[in-house]
């Protein structure tokens, strides 16, 4: 294969993975639409970016006002005696995930 023929599958293959991935959007895509820049979450250097924790989220999701929003869960993922870290369900930049279905089996909605 020559180098124009590799360069144009790469070319393509980046196209097809970007226009996939366009479609979804993701929790950064919601803040971002909203005005909130990066360093909000990750702080100023995004070189060096940090990595959110629940401290970080409940600063403008606090957890009593999460908890009052899903109150009509059964039971209120917001309210567990174990619930952990936002970033186990909550992943702004990949798909959320239902991290309570790895030992329970609640029929939660979709995770925002």
């Amino acid at each position: 294969m020559t180098i124009k023929t590799m360069t144009a599958v790469a070319l393509v293959s980046l196209m097809v993975a970007l226009s996939a991935s366009a479609g979804q959007k993701f929790g950064a895509d919601r803040h971002v639409a909203r005005g909130i820049a990066c360093t909000m979450c990750h702080g100023p250097d995004m070189k060096n970016p940090n990595y959110p924790d629940e401290n970080t989220c409940t600063q403008c999701h606090p957890k009593d006002a999460m908890a009052a929003k899903t109150a009509k869960l059964t039971p209120n993922p917001h309210k567990a005696p174990h619930n952990g870290d936002c970033t186990l369900c909550h992943m702004q930049h990949e798909p959320t995930v239902n991290y309570c279905a790895q030992c329970h089996k609640f029929d939660f909605p979709k995770v925002p």
